[in-house]
C-alpha cells in the first residue's frame, strides 16, 4: 500500500493503480484484522460501513509486525528484505533476536534490512516524507530499518496523530505520511480483542478516522491497512513444547511467534528435519501443523528467498497453531509472554486477513 502511495504522487510504481493525489496519507493500524473489525461492528461503526463497502486483502507470513511492516516500508515480500519473523536466530552469533526491540551494536538495522525503502524512493522523487507516530519509535532501530530518511512526527495519542495528519492533508505542500497506530496491538495482546480495553482503543480509532476523511480537499487521499489480524488464546490453550524435549535433541533455540514456533537446531547434516516435523506433528495433533521450513520456502510463502542472510536466518522446523492455541517452549520464553491473550503469527484468516481502505482520492 505504501509503495502504492508514492505511486499515486510520482505516477510510478503504482501497483494497486491508485487515483493521483498530491497530498497523501496511508494508515496502519497494528494489530487491526479484517475480522477484528467486524467483530467491533457495534463500536467501529464507520469502519465496518466501509468495509463492507471495500476490501480485504491478506497479509504476509508470518503475520507478525516486524514482517509486515518490513514488507509495507519495501515492497518486498519477507524473502527478499530479510526480517523474517518476530524473533529470529541471529546466524552470526546463533543468540536470538527481537526483530522490533532487539536491536543493538551488533545487530545493525541497515545490515538487516538493505533493501531501498518506500521513504528512500520519496526523497530521491523530491516528496517530502513524514511518519507520525508515539515518541518511544521516533529513533529506534527497527524504524531506521523501515523509515529511514523519513521526517519523524512526535504524537501521542491516535487522535492526536489524525489531527496532525488532517492538518498536513489540508496544507499546500505534497506529501507522503505514514501514520502509525500501534495501541490496538497492545491492549489485544494485554487483554485480548474482545476486551473493553480493545474495544475502547477502536472507538477512539473509529472517530478519530471518521473526523479526518470528512471533507479531504481535492488531490488528497487516505489509506488505512494493518499488518496482521489478532486471534484470543485462553491461557488453558497453550502447548508446551519443552514437553516434547525428548523429541528435541540438539534445539538451540525456539523463536517465532506464539502461534508459529521456530526451532533451531544444532547443525547436523545428516539429520532428517523433515522425519522430526513428522513425528513432532504425530505427537502434538492436529491443532498444529509442524514441518521442515524448507518446504515453506519452497511453496511460496515467504516469497522468492533471494537474500542469502533471510535463508540464514529461518529456523529448519516451524510449528503453525492450526486451532485456537499458541505455542511456548518455558527455556525461552518469557514468563510474562505466557500472559498475553491477543496472539498473531500463524495462517487463519483471522490473522491473514487485513483491511484496504481508501477515503477523499482513494474513495
Amino acid at each position: 500500500m505504501f509503495v502504492s502511495s508514492l505511486g499515486s504522487i510520482t505516477g510510478k510504481d503504482n501497483r494497486l493503480g491508485l487515483p493521483r493525489a498530491r497530498r497523501v496519507c496511508t494508515v496502519l493500524v497494528d494489530g487491526l484484522g479484517s475480522e477484528n473489525i467486524r467483530n467491533a461492528a457495534g463500536h467501529a461503526r464507520f469502519l465496518n460501513e466501509t468495509l463492507a463497502a471495500q476490501r480485504s486483502i491478506t497479509c504476509g507470513f508470518p503475520s507478525t509486525t516486524a514482517t509486515n511492516i518490513s514488507s509495507f516500508a519495501t515492497g518486498l515480500m519477507a524473502g527478499a528484505h530479510g526480517l523474517v519473523g518476530y524473533q529470529v536466530m541471529n546466524p552470526a552469533d546463533r543468540k536470538p533476536v527481537n526483530l522490533l526491540t532487539g536491536w543493538n551494536a551488533t545487530v545493525d538495522p541497515l545490515k538487516w534490512q538493505p533493501s531501498s525503502t518506500v521513504t528512500e524512493a520519496a526523497l530521491s522523487s523530491g516528496v517530502a516524507c513524514y511518519v507520525i507516530g508515539p515518541k518511544e519509535y521516533q529513533d529506534s532501530g527497527f524504524t531506521r530499518a523501515t523509515m529511514r530518511t523519513a521526517t519523524y512526527l512526535v504524537a501521542k495519542s491516535i487522535s492526536e496523530r489524525f489531527e496532525l495528519a488532517k492538518k498536513m492533508l489540508h496544507g499546500n505542500t505534497d506529501a507522503l505520511i505514514y501514520l502509525y497506530v500501534p495501541e490496538l496491538d497492545q491492549a489485544a495482546h494485554a487483554f485480548g480483542s474482545q476486551s473493553s480495553e480493545w474495544l475502547a482503543q477502536v472507538e477512539i480509532l473509529d472517530g478519530a478516522l471518521k473526523s479526518t476523511v470528512q471533507n479531504l480537499p481535492r488531490g488528497a487521499g487516505l489509506s488505512l491497512t494493518a499488518d496482521h489480524g489478532i486471534i484470543d488464546v485462553a491461557s488453558n490453550r497453550h502447548i508446551f513444547l519443552d514437553e516434547y524435549d525428548g523429541m528435541l535433541s540438539g534445539l538451540e533455540l525456539a523463536a517465532g511467534d506464539p502461534r508459529v514456533s521456530y526451532l533451531y537446531f544444532e547443525p547436523d547434516p545428516k539429520r532428517s528435519f523433515r522425519e522430526l516435523a513428522l513425528e513432532l506433528q504425530v505427537a502434538i495433533g492436529s491443532s498444529v501443523v509442524a514441518c521442515e521450513t524448507q518446504s515453506i520456502i519452497d511453496a511460496g510463502w515467504y516469497g522468492k528467498v533471494v537474500s542469502t542472510e533471510a535463508q540464514a536466518r529461518l529456523p529448519q522446523i516451524s510449528i503453525l497453531s492450526l486451532a485456537d492455541v499458541a505455542l511456548y517452549h518455558r527455556r525461552f520464553a518469557k514468563a510474562k509472554s505466557l500472559n498475553m491473550i491477543g496472539q498473531h503469527g500463524s495462517i487463519s484468516p483471522r490473522e491473514l486477513r487485513i483491511p484496504l481502505l481508501g477515503f477523499g482520492a482513494f474513495a
